[in-house]
């Protein structure tokens, strides 16, 4: 018989937390195209995204060490990570309130008269209280998994934090090295101009030109000096943006690397499916989200039900210690207690219906992050190409004015062209020089704003 009542007990307190009152999750349609146009991006081999973390990605030294400082001492990366901490204990206090509750309690009772020669009288107590809540209806599971997902959701808004941390730290490093190389080829361009005057002003002794080619010569030194001024304080300032994303303002390390074709370039499959924008931690946290705000349905809907508690205690009471355990001097309790609710001026449905209302808010914040991150990944596939074939275009164009100035430099040698000529094909390759610069650094950006926009970046 006992056996029996131990059997229907478990079995009851098993099936009382099976039922769940939330309405099936069902993850919504993706509001975008299902493929992303690659035009010539498509490689043969696919690598997924994130097979590979930003450690692999990219390649300069300085830079990696760059990211791990900022990974360390960023303070919105720590405040991230506290959020995290933050959601993982209120999800384990919610659970808790699952499982039975068991407390101890003693206390000793001292009285006695005001007057009189009559002996203090001396109780004790001491037992055990235990509380249980028969999970019927799913209300506290529903809360628990409402605070599980949104544990979740912080872990991943973590993620975002990283990778956009990542990002900011690359861009500021690589605009840092870009006004790095302009003012070098603005300082070089000043030499190359400086010798120009230097060629000039022989060939008018000789005879050979006039003052007027002199006076052009002179005036480009000059244009190239305020350049050079120019681009010394676009450097400045660059160190100064790469401090604050470092969370220092102690000295740069010194590198005068000439290149930034410093990182792979991102590997994308012959067909690219918008399914791979679900790996984005931003959309992967408002997911978490939504399944959150489904458990709070669930939660709102079983307050409507009744709610039942087991309450009991073993006590022991004595007026003397010795004897305050022996089971003579025991007692024990058992209390269940249903609540129905009857009336409360239509509280429940108001808080069925802030629950519906909010999950509706997390769904249309799911399909606007979805469709933001499909327009970040699709311009910068766009891009792609377009940068690639400019940059080819350039350097083509840099060749042919190279050969410009040396011809019109040989033909101005012999007289044959006026130094206004020369002039050009300098101001020519200066500016050619500077837009090839501009368009690897935009290349490289790309390719960093496609890794993250695509979610990558968060391997360690």
């Amino acid at each position: 018989m006992l056996t029996l009542k131990i059997i229907t007990l478990s079995s009851f307190l098993i099936l009382q937390g099976c039922t769940s009152l939330a309405p099936q999750y069902q993850r919504p349609t993706l509001p975008v195209p299902q493929q992303f146009s690659v035009g010539q991006n498509a490689l043969v081999t696919a690598r997924g995204i994130n097979d590979s973390g930003w450690h692999n990605f990219f390649a300069d030294p300085l830079l990696k060490s760059y990211i791990s400082e900022a990974l360390q001492h960023n303070p919105d990366l720590r405040m991230a990570t506290l959020k995290v901490a933050e959601a993982r204990s209120q999800y384990k206090i919610t659970d808790a309130d699952r499982y039975p509750q068991l407390n101890g309690a003693t206390d000793g009772t001292y009285s006695g008269p005001l007057k009189g020669n009559a002996a203090t009288s001396r109780q004790y107590s001491a037992g055990l209280d235990i509380s249980y809540d028969l999970d019927f209806f799913g209300r506290l599971k529903n809360l628990s998994e409402a605070d599980r997902q949104s544990y979740f959701a912080s872990q991943q808004a973590q993620r975002a934090v990283h990778i956009l941390l990542v990002a900011s730290v690359t861009q500021s490093y690589y605009s840092q090295r870009l006004a790095f190389q302009q003012l070098q080829v603005a300082r070089e361009t000043l030499i190359n101009y400086q010798q120009s005057y230097s060629f000039v002003e022989k060939q008018l002794l000789t005879g050979s030109t006039t003052l007027l080619a002199l006076e052009q010569a002179k005036g480009l030194i000059a244009t190239t000096q305020a350049e050079v001024a120019k681009r010394e304080g676009e450097l400045a300032q660059a160190n100064h943006a790469l401090w604050l994303v470092l969370g220092r303002s102690s000295a740069l390390a010194e590198n005068n690397s000439q290149s930034i074709e410093h990182l792979d370039e991102v590997q994308l499959p012959p067909r690219l499916s918008s399914t791979i924008l679900l790996q984005r931690p931003d959309i992967a946290e408002a997911e978490h989200l939504m399944m959150a705000a489904n458990a709070n349905i669930g939660a709102a809907r079983a307050a409507f039900f009744p709610s039942i508690s087991l309450t009991g205690d073993i006590t022991g009471s004595s007026t003397n210690l010795s004897s305050l355990f022996n089971a003579a001097s025991g007692m024990w309790n058992f209390i269940p207690k249903i609540d129905v609710p009857l009336f409360n001026a239509g509280r429940n449905k108001a808080n069925l219906s802030l629950a519906e209302v909010r999950q509706q808010q997390t769904i249309v914040t799911y399909e606007q992050r979805i469709q933001t991150a499909f327009k970040e990944v699709a311009d910068q596939l766009s891009l792609k190409d377009s940068y690639r074939a400019q940059l080819l275009a350039q350097e083509a164009y840099l060749t042919s004015l190279q050969v410009s100035l040396q011809r019109a430099t040989a033909l101005y040698a012999h007289g044959a062209v006026s130094y206004i000529d020369v002039l050009d094909a300098e101001r020519n390759l200066f500016a050619t020089r500077q837009a090839i610069l501009d368009l690897k650094y935009a290349r490289q950006i790309n390719e960093v704003n496609l890794f993250t926009a695509l979610g990558g970046g968060w391997v360690e």
